[in-house]
């Protein structure tokens, strides 16, 4: 077992590799969406790609929050949701449009939302229900032990949570620069630093691979330009204030 499917049990839950595997996809889904959204507006200003935030926010809350043991919560009365999948917030950033600007270097707690979305309390989870639909967690006899071991560990009441995993989007219509995701915590000043190594998912390796190519990742190959590389941005920011 590699150690970044290992970590996201241990965080996650029974369905932690799955969520790994989706991060990937829906990130690069989002991007090319936004890529074809900002094409189709005839902008020379690329706030259309700007909304790349409000649709990966739209995206998990649609994959990740009917999953057993999930729970959607609005922080700070934020204008979206986030999924918090066993005790453990979930929270996707576009934190920069640039391959040069640094996550230490960019501030976290610009509103009351993210201040409590790294702060949240244990919060009750949806019951799972007798659904059909419920994907295939696909663990091993090891892997399904492991997770035994861990829930009963986290089910203890003296356990409590207020832990956030971060995914760090760094992306811009001339690419998808950097998507790395881990556990991090708020600190004093307002910015986020990683507790351990954060994991990059851009060359993540899906268990069920959509291409009969053995060597191809999702990102692999190199992708003509769509856009020029001009000075007009017009983005106000990467994400909501």
């Amino acid at each position: 077992m590699d150690a970044g499917r290992r970590w996201a049990l241990e965080t996650f839950g029974q369905y932690g590799p799955l969520i790994r595997e989706q991060i990937a996809k829906l990130v690069l889904d989002e991007h090319e969406s936004s890529l074809d959204a900002q094409e189709a507006s005839g902008h020379r200003s690329r706030s259309v790609y700007g909304e790349y935030w409000r649709g990966i926010l739209e995206k998990f809350e649609e994959f990740f929050g009917n999953l057993p043991g999930a729970a959607m919560t609005r922080p700070g009365g934020a204008p979206y949701k986030i999924p918090v999948v066993n005790g453990v917030a979930l929270y996707p950033w576009r934190y920069a449009k640039s391959r040069e600007t640094e996550l230490a270097n960019t501030p976290f707690a610009t509103s009351s939302a993210r201040t409590e979305a790294a702060n949240l309390r244990p919060t009750g989870v949806q019951e799972a229900l007798l659904s059909l639909d419920l994907p295939d967690p696909q663990l091993t006899e090891e892997e399904q032990l492991l997770v035994d071991g861990f829930t009963a560990y986290t089910g203890d009441p003296l356990v409590s949570s207020s832990r956030m995993v971060l995914v760090a989007i760094s992306s811009s219509v001339n690419g998808l620069f950097s998507v790395q995701w881990g556990e991090v915590q708020l600190t004093a000043d307002g910015y986020v630093e990683w507790i351990g190594d954060p994991e990059s998912l851009l060359e993540l390796q899906p268990t069920l691979p959509v291409s009969t190519s053995p060597t191809r990742t999702f990102t692999s190959g190199e992708p003509p330009k769509r856009f020029p590389d001009t000075d007009v941005d017009g983005e106000a920011s990467t994400d909501e204030r």
